[in-house]
């Protein structure tokens, strides 16, 4: 069921705001078309009491403007087709009362019904015009002058005073829309930043706090025995954490925007920072076994990620957040198992492989004093962590937000495997 413009504000109704908004408009047509016949039930009684015989009107007449607004009235029982209606209503008086052709006030007829049913100002301002041609013409010519002109000329008043009125409440409806629809766009503008904000500081936490559990239960472990080697341990939790609070401030940056501090940002992380990635894992306690063109140095200068490029560094940034979250998952689920990370570049996107193999049932001594610390013993993800744990839910939001795709299974042998395929504009992986 159409609805007028100005009625038509807004997100979705609901049922019962469309059975309200069809009433209201049901109500202001019929209004408005009774309204625009009052000029010719003025001059329809005028005329009869200024006539020879004193009547107070005549029948005729009076029974065509009674038709009028009885069909005005059928527009609060009838909505389909409404237009209709409308110039029906205005068109029987017009028609019984005009003292020549009814053009003019059949013009007040359609001026009305695009009123009140599509709102556009231009036609009803062009029905207007022709209607004061029309009086113009009617004046212009001897003759023509009397009662009709001062009929027609209340007519054109009484429309123009209404299609101000609508026009000027259609503005304000518009703008009150408008500044909702841009209210509501800055809501979810800001919902998606907080919504990154924390996917970026749970990847960036998740992984520092790790290693510095890891490094703490080594170094708490060694102090006494190994000294040398519990400073060692010491020096790699300092820069663990130098590391995570450059990243975590380069990833709250976004939340001064406002603020004009000449302080450097860090940049995010991209593909020539997970060869480093795999040292500073390899240091935390895990063999980890690296292939492919990113860390091999072999990729092609043409491959995804390139500097200068948004969608590139987008797609890095991605990478390297999955190749973190992944070995975060391995050191907190798994222990020191080994692992195996794959990153291989094309023009095309890039593929990502991490798997690992099954627990080790012996942890070694410096693991077992890492477990104060907090770290699971479980061999692997859960069930429920490989269909949508929080870690693998933002690793799989993060590449289909790329267009790309990602899996986290389960192995044969009880280890864990985690794939991934980031595309660049667009590319989609052939199999």
């Amino acid at each position: 069921m159409p609805y007028p413009p100005w009625l038509r504000t807004g997100p979705e109704p609901s049922p019962q705001q469309r059975a309200r908004r069809s009433f209201r408009a049901r109500v202001f047509a019929a209004a408005l078309s009774a309204f625009v016949q009052l000029p010719g039930l003025a001059f329809t009684f005028a005329q009869g009491w200024h006539s020879a015989h004193r009547t107070l009107v005549d029948p005729v007449q009076l029974v065509a403007v009674l038709l009028g607004f009885v069909a005005s009235g059928m527009l609060l029982l009838r909505w389909r087709g409404p237009a209709v209606v409308v110039v029906a209503a205005l068109a029987t008086p017009a028609i019984a009362l005009a003292p020549g052709p009814p053009l003019a006030v059949l013009a007040v007829a359609f001026a009305a019904a695009r009123a009140v049913l599509g709102g556009k100002a231009a036609w009803t301002w062009i029905s207007l015009a022709c209607m004061a041609i029309v009086g113009i013409v009617l004046i212009a010519v001897p003759g023509l002058t009397g009662e009709g002109i001062r009929v027609l000329v209340a007519t054109i008043v009484l429309c123009v005073v209404a299609g101000a009125v609508t026009g000027a409440s259609a503005r304000r409806e518009r703008f009150r829309a408008a500044t909702r629809e841009e209210a509501s766009k800055r809501r979810s503008a800001a919902e998606e930043e907080r919504l990154r904000i924390a996917r970026e500081l749970h990847d960036v936490l998740a992984h520092s706090l790790s290693q510095i559990s890891v490094q703490a239960g080594v170094g708490l472990h060694l102090f006494d025995d190994e000294p040398e080697r519990a400073r060692e341990s010491l020096r790699a939790i300092r820069e663990t954490s130098t590391t995570a609070l450059e990243e975590v401030r380069g990833v709250l940056g976004v939340l001064r925007q406002d603020d004009e501090s000449d302080a450097p940002l860090r940049p995010g992380p991209s593909l020539d920072d997970i060869p480093r990635l795999l040292d500073e894992t390899r240091a935390s306690g895990l063999n980890v076994r690296a292939s492919g063109n990113v860390v091999d140095g072999t990729r092609p200068p043409d491959a995804a990620s390139t500097p200068g490029s948004s969608v590139g560094s987008a797609v890095g940034s991605a990478a390297y957040r999955i190749v973190q979250e992944s070995l975060t998952n391995v050191r907190r689920h798994a222990g020191t198992v080994d692992v195996s990370v794959q990153v291989t570049a094309s023009p095309r996107g890039i593929e990502l492989r991490i798997e690992n193999g099954p627990g080790s049932t012996e942890r070694s001594s410096a693991r077992n004093a890492a477990q104060g610390s907090g770290i699971s013993s479980t061999h692997g993800p859960s069930a429920a962590d490989a269909q949508g744990g929080r870690g693998i839910l933002g690793m799989r939001e993060r590449a289909e937000t790329l267009g790309g795709t990602l899996e986290a299974e389960h192995t044969a042998d009880g280890g864990f495997r985690v794939t991934a395929w980031l595309p660049v504009r667009g590319e989609r992986r052939t199999t």
